[in-house]
C-alpha cells in the first residue's frame, strides 16, 4: 500500500502542527502541505495532488464550506472536516 497524501488546511498554526504531527505519526500517511485558509488550499491541490485533506470550517478569506464546494467542482477529493468552534464548553 502507498502512502496517503494529506493536505491539512486550518487558520491556526497551531492547529496545522498538533493535526500534521498527529497524522505525521502513522507510517503509511504523508502531510504533503499545509495551507491556513481556502484560497491558499485551492491553489495547492493541483500543485501537491493531496489523496485526503484536513479542511477546517471557520476560516478567514474562504471558509471551509465554501472551499469544500469549489474543491468537488475543480478537484474532487475526500475531506475531512475538522472544527474547534463550540456553542458550549
Amino acid at each position: 500500500m502507498g502512502m496517503i497524501r494529506v493536505l491539512v488546511v486550518d487558520d491556526s498554526l497551531f492547529m496545522r502542527k498538533v493535526i500534521s504531527d498527529l497524522l505525521s505519526s502513522d507510517p503509511h500517511i504523508s502531510v504533503v502541505g499545509t495551507a491556513r485558509n481556502g484560497i491558499d488550499a485551492l491553489d495547492s491541490i493541483p500543485k501537491l495532488k493531496p489523496d485526503v485533506i484536513t479542511l477546517d470550517i471557520e476560516m478567514p478569506q474562504m471558509d471551509g464550506l465554501t472551499a469544500l464546494r469549489e474543491i468537488m467542482n475543480t478537484n474532487p477529493t475526500p475531506v475531512i472536516m475538522l472544527s474547534a468552534l463550540t456553542q458550549e464548553g
